[in-house]
C-alpha cells in the first residue's frame, strides 16, 4: 500500500499544470504580503498631516498600543473618552464634522497658539486613534465618525463600556432585519457566551496576529491550488486509457481507489499547511509574534469567544483545513465520475471563488447557505461573529457546524471517489 501512495504523491506532484499553478499562486501570495508590510500606514504624531509608512508605520503603532497597555476597565475607558472629549470641545473651531483638523489650519496655522494646539491634538489622534475606535465601537450605528459618538456618551461619572458591550450584542439578537434573525434558543446560547468572556480585556500590541487574522482569508489561495492539482487523480487514468490496465491487477479494485485517496491528501496537506505557514510567518517576522495571550476582543469588543489571538489564528487554520479537505473529496469525487478535468476546474473555482462577490442579503435562510461555503468560513470576522444554526433547542455555533459539515463531506465524497473507480467500467 505504502508504495501505491508513493507513487500515486509521485504522480500528481510531476503534473506540470499542479507545478506550475502551485509556483503561480504562492508567487502571488508573497507579493500580496510584500505590498501588506510597504503598505502600512499610520500618522506620524511628531508632524501633522505627516504618515509614516511600511516598516516604520508598524514601529509606530507598537509604541503606541504598549504605551496604551494595560487592562481596559471600565475607569480607564472613562479616562480616555473624558480626554478624548475634552480636546474636541476645547479645539472644536479648529475641527471639522468628522472630528478632523480643518484644511485652512493645517495648510496655514497662522499663529503659534493655533499651531500647538494644532500639533496637539494631531499627536493625540495618531497615538490614541486605535484605542479609541475600540473603545467606540460598542456605541457606534452603522459609519457613524468617532467625534460623534464621543458626543453622546456621557463621561461625568464612570462609563459602564462592558455593559455597553452586552446591550450592543443584545441589540443585535433581537434585531429583525440584518444578516440573520435569531430564534429563542439562539438568543439564551449566545447570551450565555457572553457571561463566559473574561472581563477586563487586556489591550495591548499584537500587530502580527491580527495582520494574520486580516489576511487569512488568502488561505483560499491554497484551495485553488488544491484543486488543480487534484482534478486529474482519477480520470486521468480514463483519458490515458490505462484503467484497464490497473483495474485488472492484483491490488487495482482494493486499494489503488484508496491509495490516490491517501496520496492526494498528503499532496494537499502539505500545500495548505506550507501556504499558512508563509501567510502566517511573514506578519510575525514584520509586525513581531508580541500579544499572542491577549484576547481575541481586542481587535472588536463583541466578540463572544473567549480566546486568545494565538487560539484564534489556530482555530482559523484548522478550520480552513477542514474546508480544504472537504473540497478535496468533492474534488476526488467528480474526479472518479468525470473524464473531463475542466468541468472539475470550474465547479472547485466556483465554489471557492463566486461566493465572494455575493454580499450578505436580508434573507436569514440565504445568508446561512452562503456562509458555508469557504470563503466565508475562512473569514475570521464571520468566524468569530454570532453565527449559529439552530434546530428547536439545539443550537450549533459555527465553527462546529463548518468542522463537521467539511468532515463530514470529505469521508463521504472520498468513500465514494474510491468506490467509483474500483467499480469502474472500462471501455
Amino acid at each position: 500500500m505504502s508504495s501505491l501512495v508513493r507513487f500515486e504523491i509521485k504522480k500528481i506532484c510531476s503534473r506540470r499544470v499542479a507545478q506550475v499553478s502551485f509556483g503561480a499562486i504562492l508567487a502571488i501570495l508573497c507579493v500580496i504580503l510584500c505590498l501588506n508590510i510597504v503598505q502600512q500606514r499610520t500618522p506620524d504624531p511628531n508632524q501633522v498631516d505627516g504618515d509614516l509608512v511600511g516598516t516604520a508605520a508598524i514601529a509606530q503603532m507598537k509604541v503606541s498600543a504598549d504605551a496604551l497597555a494595560g487592562p481596559v476597565t471600565n475607569e480607564r475607558a472613562t479616562e480616555a473618552l473624558r480626554e478624548y472629549k475634552t480636546l474636541l470641545d476645547e479645539y472644536k473651531t479648529l475641527l471639522d464634522d468628522e472630528g478632523k483638523v480643518k484644511d485652512e489650519y493645517r495648510a496655514d496655522p497662522g499663529d503659534a497658539a493655533i499651531s500647538e494646539k494644532v500639533a496637539t491634538y494631531w499627536r493625540f489622534n495618531a497615538t490614541h486613534g486605535a484605542y479609541l475606535t475600540l473603545l467606540l465601537r460598542p456605541w457606534m450605528v452603522g459609519y457613524q465618525m468617532p467625534k460623534s459618538v464621543a458626543a453622546t456618551i456621557d463621561t461625568s461619572e464612570t462609563v459602564d463600556l462592558y455593559g455597553q458591550v452586552r446591550s450592543n450584542i443584545t441589540d443585535q439578537l433581537d434585531a429583525t432585519e440584518g444578516t440573520f434573525t435569531y430564534t429563542d434558543a439562539e438568543k439564551d446560547f449566545w447570551t450565555s457566551k457572553v457571561d463566559g468572556v473574561s472581563t477586563p480585556v487586556e489591550y495591548g500590541y499584537a500587530g502580527g496576529w491580527t495582520d494574520f487574522l486580516n489576511l487569512a482569508q488568502y488561505l483560499l489561495f491554497a484551495l485553488l491550488v488544491i484543486v488543480i492539482a487534484c482534478a486529474s487523480t482519477f480520470n486521468v487514468e480514463y483519458r490515458e486509457k490505462t484503467d484497464a490496465v490497473l483495474l485488472s491487477t492484483k491490488l487495482g479494485k482494493s486499494r489503488l481507489g484508496k491509495a490516490k485517496v491517501v496520496a492526494a491528501v498528503i499532496v494537499s496537506s502539505g500545500i495548505y499547511w506550507l501556504m499558512a505557514f508563509v501567510l502566517l510567518i511573514v506578519p510575525l517576522m514584520f509586525f513581531g509574534a508580541d500579544g499572542a495571550g491577549l484576547h481575541l476582543q481586542i481587535m472588536k469588543l463583541t466578540y463572544v469567544y473567549n480566546l486568545s489571538l494565538l487560539a484564534a489564528s489556530l482555530v482559523c487554520c484548522f478550520v480552513g483545513y477542514l474546508a480544504m479537505l472537504g473540497l478535496l473529496g468533492l474534488t476526488l469525487a467528480l474526479s472518479a465520475r468525470m473524464r473531463s478535468s475542466m468541468g472539475i476546474l470550474a465547479a472547485g473555482v466556483a465554489i471557492v471563488m463566486v461566493p465572494l462577490y455575493v454580499p450578505n442579503l436580508y434573507n436569514n435562510l440565504a445568508n446561512h447557505v452562503m456562509f458555508l461555503f469557504p470563503c466565508n468560513a475562512l473569514n475570521p470576522y464571520n468566524l468569530f461573529d454570532m453565527v449559529s444554526y439552530s434546530l428547536g433547542p439545539v443550537v450549533v455555533e459555527y465553527p462546529v457546524v463548518i468542522a463537521i459539515l467539511y468532515a463530514t463531506l470529505f469521508v463521504g465524497s472520498s468513500a465514494l471517489a474510491a468506490h467509483s473507480f474500483s467499480k469502474h467500467q472500462v471501455a
